[in-house]
């Protein structure tokens, strides 16, 4: 089993997400609001000389969760791959995908 992780930079292509996973086979997720990095320091005067890195951040993302098997992992990355346009330097987000040793209430034991 993995840990599917999204960080999806761009909101609006949310909806585009969740039907290219359920396209993968991933049935379930969960998706939480978040904050970026560069959104919480813009006021910190310490990050001053930083700051224009991070002018082009949205104040908000989302990040979405999932266990997966190794061939929803997978058939997910690559479809994410597209729609995320990770081969853009400032693509719409990032995935990755962290391995499990045990879960429980999966439906189906461990």
């Amino acid at each position: 089993m993995k840990l599917l992780c999204i960080v999806l930079n761009s909101t609006e292509d949310i909806e585009q997400v969740l039907e290219g996973l359920i396209e993968a086979g991933v049935t379930g997720a969960t998706v939480m609001d978040s904050m970026g990095m560069g959104h919480l320091i813009e006021d910190v005067p310490l990050f001053a000389g930083v700051r224009n890195l991070f002018r082009a951040a949205r104040p908000r993302n989302n990040m979405i969760f999932s266990v997966v098997t190794e061939t929803q992992a997978a058939d997910a990355l690559q479809v994410l791959d597209k729609i995320l346009d990770c081969t853009h330097p400032h693509g719409k987000g990032i995935a990755f995908t962290l391995p499990i040793d045990a879960a429980i209430g999966m439906g189906g034991g461990r």
